[in-house]
């Protein structure tokens, strides 16, 4: 078990990495769903839209805070 702690603790991702593995998760879906002509839920694209717009302002704050000792 304990080793199980070590390798999550290890692989943590910053809320940008896991903003933009959220987008691209969105998008490769709505890839599938365009190759296999399915109908496109429209809610996608705003929760696409959405996330976005975090990692927007989640690069523009790492950019304007001083780094972390």
């Amino acid at each position: 078990m304990p080793m199980q702690t070590l390798h999550r603790l290890a692989n943590d991702l910053t809320p940008a990495q896991r903003l933009a593995r959220a987008i691209k998760d969105i998008d490769s879906r709505l890839d599938w769903v365009r190759r296999h002509n399915q109908p496109v839920p429209l809610n996608a694209y705003r929760a696409r839209r959405i996330l976005h717009e975090a990692l927007a302002r989640c690069r523009e704050r790492s950019s304007v805070l001083p780094p972390v000792r």
